[in-house]
């Protein structure tokens, strides 16, 4: 009996310990990012108007607000929606409206919403592992249900699967083949390989396959170098991760993109993405430098104590490298695109006169 008790006040630490799987970002995020709704705090008007525009695309279309029966029961309508709420509302739209067109294998998107609460409150302020690996689980899964036809992909008209196929197209080059005329002899000498730069972001930032062809055509005359690295499962698995988490946010909050952004060239009338006009933007280009340096410090953030999470010696610690890459890619970059929103939701507002 006294062995088992013994093993019982073992036992209990440890399932506690298996269930804190949180890291707290209140600290490190406040040194690069105070809350945009605190900033705002001794402005009225204009804290309602930022309220107001982290509920919605910045593309000026109202996103649906899906929010469970729980929570809207809980809610009262006189009082405001705090900031997570007004987060996880499109996020929750757009994780059901994937789960509805491709199955329960990827219901657990939907702890995107929790996540997105969790980190905007500055009360919380925190990342949780394990549904970010519930997440991850459910990227795999629907990477696995596009079994790489692209055929069925286009025949989803909605912008999440329109971007989704053109970062995916982009990041492994785009790949096309022209044909070499040879005019001497008047004749077809050959084609060459066509690739693009890979995928770029709404910021501008690329990453590509890092298995493609060294030296690449950017057309039948030029070509270009490039420097290929090997592929390796940590590489793949955590771009993967990437351009999912990437096509799922600019679908959700369409935060306007550079004009070299992969996410314009799927865009269309029926599934439109806004582009950074300098004339007519609501949002300077000096604040938009502000806000890419503000995601790309978060993401360096997060991604930096996600992985010293799951790299150390806590419970839980993985020794699967490829999935330590993949769970710190999906937190530095779910970080990014949340800052993203927020960022140019407050110098909408601060910037309006």
């Amino acid at each position: 009996m006294v062995r088992l008790g013994f093993l019982a006040l073992l036992t209990v630490p440890l399932l506690t310990g298996c269930m804190s799987s949180r890291i707290d970002l209140r600290e490190p995020l406040d040194v690069q990012r105070s809350s945009f709704e605190e900033k705002l705090a001794g402005d009225a008007a204009r804290l309602d108007r930022y309220r107001a525009c982290t509920r919605q695309a910045h593309d000026g279309g109202s996103l649906p607000l899906v929010m469970t029966a729980e929570a809207s029961a809980a809610q009262p309508a006189a009082v405001p929606m705090a900031i997570g709420g007004r987060l996880r509302a499109p996020v929750h739209a757009l994780a059901e409206q994937i789960r509805q067109r491709i199955g329960n294998d990827t219901a657990s998107l939907h702890l995107l919403s929790d996540m997105a609460d969790e980190f905007a409150d500055p009360a919380y302020r925190r990342l949780d592992l394990d549904k970010l690996r519930r997440i991850s689980e459910a990227i795999r899964h629907l990477h696995a249900h596009l079994d790489f036809d692209e055929d069925a992909l286009a025949q989803d008209t909605s912008l999440f699967a329109r971007l989704l196929s053109a970062y995916t197209r982009a990041y492994f080059g785009d790949l096309k083949f022209a044909v070499v005329p040879d005019s001497a002899a008047g004749t077809v000498r050959g084609v060459v390989q066509v690739a693009s730069r890979g995928f770029v972001d709404r910021s501008g930032n690329t990453i590509r396959f890092p298995g493609l062809a060294a030296a690449a055509q950017i057309d039948a005359q030029h070509t270009v170098e490039f420097s290929a690295t090997s592929v390796d499962s940590r590489r793949i698995s955590a771009d993967l991760t990437r351009l999912f988490l990437e096509a799922f946010f600019d679908a959700a909050f369409r935060v306007p993109a550079v004009q070299e952004a992969t996410a314009l060239r799927a865009s269309t009338h029926t599934a439109p993405y806004p582009a950074f006009d300098a004339s007519r933007s609501p949002v300077s280009p000096e604040a938009l430098a502000i806000i890419t340096r503000n995601a790309l410090r978060t993401e360096a953030v997060v991604t930096s104590l996600t992985g010293k999470a799951v790299r150390g010696g806590s419970l839980f610690g993985t020794n699967n490298e490829t999935v330590a890459a993949t769970l710190e890619t999906a937190a530095g970059v779910f970080a990014k695109k949340l800052v993203e929103h927020e960022g140019f939701c407050y110098f909408q507002v601060t910037q309006q006169h």
